[in-house]
């Protein structure tokens, strides 16, 4: 072989080594270009997830405070339709006439003569201790 074909074997040799080299980059490349890719979708499935529960945890809150809020417009009704100045005035009738009642107990109880109610229920004792002796008299005498 000539020096020349020699040469341009040599070329063509260097050539070849260097679309393999190129070769090689370039599938580096792509399989790097998969795998970014494969990520990317792996980030997108986990955050489409995470907004979907997200999103679902947001919307029953939402609906609890919703209730709540209704509720609480319910009550702030009722309290504005109460009529509070005549409640209080029920109940101070209420505890007037508790207090009246009380005061006659208390008076009636206060009349009572102790004295007098101890010597009753001293005689009551008497007298039935006496009954029972006639009873235990009579049961003896007619055997039972």
């Amino acid at each position: 072989m000539s020096e020349e074909n020699q040469g341009a074997v040599e070329v063509s040799k260097e050539i070849l080594k260097e679309e393999k080299k190129q070769n090689r980059k370039e599938g580096f490349q792509t399989v790097g270009i998969m795998v970014m890719a494969c990520c990317a979708v792996i980030v997108t499935v986990v955050a489409v997830t995470v907004f979907v529960n997200i999103n679902s945890k947001i919307n029953a809150f939402y609906k609890k405070a919703d209730t709540a809020i209704t509720s609480l417009n319910e009550i702030a009704t009722d309290i504005q339709e109460a009529d509070l100045p005549g409640m209080a005035t029920q109940i101070n009738t209420l505890t007037e006439n508790a207090t009246e009642g009380v005061s006659t107990t208390m008076e009636k109880i206060d009349s009572i003569n102790i004295d007098q109610l101890n010597d009753s229920i001293e005689r009551l004792d008497a007298a039935t201790a006496a009954f029972q002796g006639t009873v235990e008299a009579l049961n003896a005498i007619f055997g039972r």
